[in-house]
């Protein structure tokens, strides 16, 4: 019997395993020798409205388990997340570490991209923030009110901040790793801002077209075509006014619908666990359906960046061209030099707990249509993430 390190992949809200693809293919491809690649699928689309706790158990009763009768032995573990994947992640080693999997089992690369880790919750009296706290909290099911903090999960508590504290069992899986490792977006990320994938207190990317690119704060910087952005942009301002309104309808009709589902699901999921039976739900939703929902989602997300449009930095030479990463090691999620973003008690409690262990973190600057979509490649046009993966696989991936 092989040994073999095995590597689960996670994806995000609305997505599908389909969207790790580019990702796990260039993965496989370089480091194919004694590892197995989970690509979890269980948890697809409209499913992952049922909370991170709810996703997380099937990622580890449905997939992970069924490795057990498997020809080969899991000696060494390593797990990717992707946006809410890597929330589900997080929960996910705290199930495996309790049922002992990390006794035999040695953690090796905890990775997270695009991730909320601190939710998606913000405190200011905006009223576009207050829409947008209420519509992630209504109609997004439970998973929208645990990325919001108005769940109640242990002690009546956020799960957030349940997952976050140094004496449960998820932090201790979590510290367990030899490698944590974060990228987040500096721009066009609506969906995860850089402050909640950074976990940090502070957004110093908050005004890009005033930010003096130097050592201090390193990020990733791509090569753009700004003729190509004016016509794009131009494209788009002309047909807003006739679009929007009919996406806006579609949209809501959609999440409305799916949010109302998962809701009676996880209901019967957990009157299920009360009992102590299985209860399958893969069945009740058809994949015209969640496939409708996360092309009505995209759309919106898609819109929301083409409405605030980023205009890159002006480099001061060429060689700030060339494509680049660095870790933030000069920076610190505290400091008083970039303005802070207003979080939520539960939020700071969170962001203390987390940055309590060593994270290597990446900012990553991408000129993409959408960067929430484009930092892992999730289709063929999404080509601006390339430099992204190409650093996780070769750079960052480590066997032991």
């Amino acid at each position: 019997m092989n040994n073999i390190h095995l590597v689960v992949f996670a994806h995000g809200l609305w997505g599908n395993h389909s969207h790790l693809q580019y990702l796990v293919e260039r993965f496989e491809k370089k480091h194919s020798h004694n590892v197995h690649i989970l690509n979890s699928k269980n948890n697809s689309s409209a499913y992952t409205y049922d909370g991170v706790d709810v996703c997380g158990d099937r990622l580890i009763y449905t997939e992970v388990k069924s490795l057990q009768d498997k020809t080969f032995k899991v000696t060494k573990f390593s797990i990717v997340g992707y946006s809410l994947g890597g929330l589900i992640s997080r929960y996910a080693i705290g199930i495996l570490y309790k049922r002992g999997f990390f006794k035999t089992v040695k953690p090796i690369l905890f990775t997270t991209f695009a991730t909320p880790h601190l939710g998606i919750r913000r405190e200011d009296d905006k009223t576009f923030t207050k829409i947008t706290n209420w519509v992630s909290t209504t109609l997004l099911s439970k998973t929208g009110e645990q990325l919001t903090f108005m769940d109640k999960y242990e002690e009546d508590e956020p799960i957030l901040l349940t997952i976050s504290r140094p004496d449960k069992i998820y932090f201790k899986a979590l510290s367990a790793f030899k490698y944590r490792t974060l990228y987040a977006n500096v721009r066009n990320d609506r969906t995860v801002p850089f402050w909640t994938a950074a976990i940090s207190e502070v957004d110093p990317f908050d005004n890009v077209e005033e930010l003096k690119i130097s050592e201090k704060i390193p990020f990733m910087k791509m090569l753009t075509n700004q003729s190509k952005k004016v016509a794009r942009y131009l494209l788009v301002g002309l047909a807003i006014p006739i679009v929007l309104p009919l996406w806006i309808v579609f949209i809501l009709s959609t999440i409305t619908i799916q949010g109302i589902l998962s809701r009676r699901r996880v209901q019967k999921i957990l009157a299920s666990k009360a009992k102590n039976e299985v209860y399958d739900s893969n069945h009740e939703i058809s994949v015209r359906t969640t496939s409708l929902e996360e092309d009505a989602v995209e759309a919106a997300m898609n819109i929301r960046n083409f409405l605030t449009p980023s205009s890159p930095t002006t480099p001061n030479s060429a060689n700030s061209l060339l494509p680049s990463i660095n870790p933030l090691e000069n920076f610190t999620t505290t400091s008083s030099e970039f303005p802070h973003v207003q979080l939520c008690n539960d939020q700071r409690k969170v962001f203390a707990n987390l940055n309590q262990l060593t994270w290597e973190k990446y900012a990553v600057y991408l000129d993409a249509f959408n960067s929430h979509a484009a930092i892992v490649m999730r289709n063929s046009l999404q080509t601006k993430g390339k430099e992204i993966i190409k650093h996780f696989v070769n750079e960052i991936f480590k066997d032991n």
